[in-house]
C-alpha cells in the first residue's frame, strides 16, 4: 500500500512536470529551429572545494531558472533537469535502452498519469550515475513506455543520496 501511495504521489509530479498545452503549441511552431533554439547544458561554475568523499559541484540555472547538466550514466553521456519535485530519476524507454538500462516489457507494471495521458512505467537501476565529480551509485530509475517524457529528470532517487544539495541564488550545489 505504502508503494502504492509513492507511486501515485510520483504519478502526480510527472504530470506536473510536463509542458502545459500551450507551450507544447509554441514548442510545435517553431520545432523546425528547436535545435538552434536549444540551451546548452549548465557549465560547472566551481568544482574545486575539497570534501571527504569528492567534490563540491556548483550549476547555474539557464535563462529559464532550470538547472540543466550533462549525466553520465555508466559512462554514457545524457543531457538532464535535475528536479527536486521528481521523486526517481526519470528517463524514456528508448533512452534507457541507449543508456544500457534494460527493461523487459513484463515489467512496465504500473501507470503513470501524465499531461499526455498514461503511461506504463517500470522501475530499474542505474548502477553509476555521475555529473562532473559527483557519483552515485545503484541509483533507482523509473522507465516511461514510449517516448512520453522529452527530457531526462535527475530526481531525488539521485540527489537524496548525496550529503546535500542547495540552492541559492541561481546556484545549484551538489555534496557527494
Amino acid at each position: 500500500m505504502t508503494r502504492l501511495l509513492g507511486f501515485a504521489v510520483f504519478a502526480s509530479i510527472i504530470a506536473l512536470a510536463f509542458p502545459s498545452a500551450f507551450e507544447r503549441y509554441r514548442a510545435s511552431l517553431s520545432a523546425a529551429s528547436e535545435a538552434e533554439r536549444l540551451d546548452p547544458p549548465a557549465k560547472v561554475v566551481e568544482a574545486s572545494l575539497p570534501v571527504p568523499n569528492g567534490r563540491v559541484l556548483r550549476l547555474r540555472a539557464d535563462p529559464d531558472g532550470h538547472f540543466r547538466a550533462e549525466a553520465r550514466f555508466d559512462g554514457r553521456v545524457e543531457p538532464v533537469l535535475v528536479d527536486t519535485g521528481a521523486t526517481y530519476v526519470a528517463l524514456s524507454e528508448r533512452t534507457a535502452r541507449r543508456l544500457g538500462i534494460t527493461v523487459s516489457p513484463d515489467k512496465f507494471t504500473a501507470v503513470s498519469e501524465t499531461a499526455n495521458g498514461r503511461v506504463p512505467v517500470a522501475l530499474a537501476t542505474a548502477k553509476r550515475i555521475a555529473i562532473g565529480s559527483v557519483e552515485v551509485r545503484d541509483v533507482d530509475v523509473m522507465v516511461l513506455k514510449g517516448e512520453a517524457l522529452s527530457s531526462t529528470l535527475l530526481g531525488m532517487s539521485f540527489l537524496k543520496r548525496l550529503k546535500s544539495y542547495s540552492v541559492t541564488g541561481d546556484t545549484l550545489t551538489l555534496t557527494p
